[in-house]
């Protein structure tokens, strides 16, 4: 017996919904460092602790699925991150902070996974590209949601327990819906024009539009336009130290960036700060929604390059308290994501289509090692910044990445060509 399908709009307003709380955090680390009086490197280790749930809810996930399913494991992923948001609420002590941000990042991967997995596996079928650009946009609008609408509560309130009493509230509604509106009707199979059933077909395959593979005569060889030099991927571990460089950048705006651009800029509005973040990632997420056809090697050198500009332009801000350096600052730092990451997860697909065995562990060792290095600067941010000053950290540190993007610059693909 088929399992019953999770609706399209459930799916998605789960992910939406549950990336919204999790990133509500964002401009919030501020607040708990005054109220509980702890370090720099206790604030980013803080957020480094959701990067360390993130990562097993990912792996793990695809495990789980076969046994339990989308809407159960998407349940289950909510309540825990309804009891995180609580905790967060009445976090009196950092180890309460640094247990609940595990367990949100724990969810986040678990709902990520099988929320892409129940959009995939909606009926009636989507095409593939469509389906694509709703799991980015769970992703975009979640992550922006989030510290705006977190900021916006703090003002309101003047504290850090409203927003994440209205986060736990919002995903608690979001696991009603799953239990209300989690199933939809099972598939029916349609039985193909030439043999046994095949099951619904989804769009952008290559099947003529009756549903019967395409006939039409294949030209001769004579006809046959010469193939294109194919690019061969870079080693495993350069493309995931490139997407790891860009993700460091995420890391800083998610982390203690806030602070630092609000006390460059004197701003102490918490719905500013929350909104420049918000920005940043918007761009980024318009980029890889708009980017898909860029080519891989250009893709890259458009997205370091940009990334170069957006690190040059935070560290100016820090420097000398203009807003202006600020707006370059996002703009860079979200295009140069946008097509930094794109083009890495892009190359990496390459690889596994040449490595078809291999694919899934090496999507786990992508993915890892990006965040990986994304939890290891913003905790290197913290540890310098307590030994030396927030602000000459930020900017070495960035000098550092700096360096990163351009040697990660100047690393090519290898030219495959075709035999003659």
């Amino acid at each position: 017996m088929r399992a019953q399908p999770v609706p399209r709009i459930t799916a998605f307003a789960t992910a939406v919904l549950v990336f919204g709380a999790v990133n509500a955090p964002t401009v919030l680390y501020a607040g708990w460092r005054a109220d509980l009086g702890f370090s720099a490197t206790v604030q980013t280790l803080i957020y480094a602790m959701y990067v360390g749930g993130l990562i097993p809810g990912l792996l793990l996930t695809g495990r789980w699925l076969q046994r339990r399913g989308p809407r159960t494991l998407m349940v289950l992923a909510a309540a825990a991150s309804v009891v995180a948001a609580l905790a967060l609420a009445l976090a009196d002590g950092v180890g309460t902070l640094l247990g609940a941000r595990f367990i949100q990042g724990l969810a986040l991967g678990v709902v990520m996974t099988a929320s892409s997995a129940a959009l995939y596996g909606a009926v009636p079928p989507r095409a593939r590209s469509f389906t694509a650009l709703l799991v980015t946009l769970t992703a975009l609008i979640g992550a922006c949601l989030g510290p705006v609408l977190a900021g916006f509560l703090a003002d309101l309130s003047g504290g850090t327990t409203m927003p994440m009493l209205v986060a736990a509230a919002t995903v608690a509604a979001v696991m009603i819906l799953l239990l209300v509106h989690g199933r939809s009707p099972a598939p029916q199979a349609t039985p193909a024009p030439n043999g046994p059933s095949t099951g619904p077909l989804i769009l952008g395959e290559t099947v003529a539009s009756g549903g019967i593979p395409d006939a039409s005569p294949v030209p001769p060889p004579a006809l046959e336009p010469a193939p294109a030099p194919a690019l061969v991927p870079r080693s495993h571990m350069m493309i995931s130290l490139t997407a790891g460089t860009s993700w460091s950048m995420v890391g800083l705006y998610q982390s203690v960036g806030p602070g630092l651009i609000g006390s460059a800029l004197g701003v102490d509005g918490l719905t500013v700060l929350g909104g420049i973040v918000a920005a940043m990632l918007a761009v980024a997420g318009m980029v890889q929604v708009s980017a898909r056809n860029v080519a891989v090697q250009r893709g890259r050198r458009l997205g370091l390059s940009s990334l170069l500009v957006g690190i040059c332009g935070f560290a100016a801000m820090l420097l000398t308290g203009q807003v202006w350096w600020a707006l370059i600052a996002v703009a860079g730092a979200g295009v140069g994501h946008g097509f930094t990451f794109l083009s890495a997860t892009q190359e990496i697909g390459e690889s596994h289509r040449r490595h078809p065995l291999k694919a899934a562990a090496s999507m786990s060792r992508y993915f890892t090692i990006a965040y990986l290095c994304l939890a290891a600067f913003t905790l290197l941010l913290g540890i310098v910044g307590d030994l030396w000053a927030m602000v000459p950290a930020a900017v070495t540190l960035l000098g550092v990445l700096a360096a990163g993007c351009v040697a990660m610059l100047f690393s090519r693909n290898a030219t495959a060509f075709p035999r003659s």
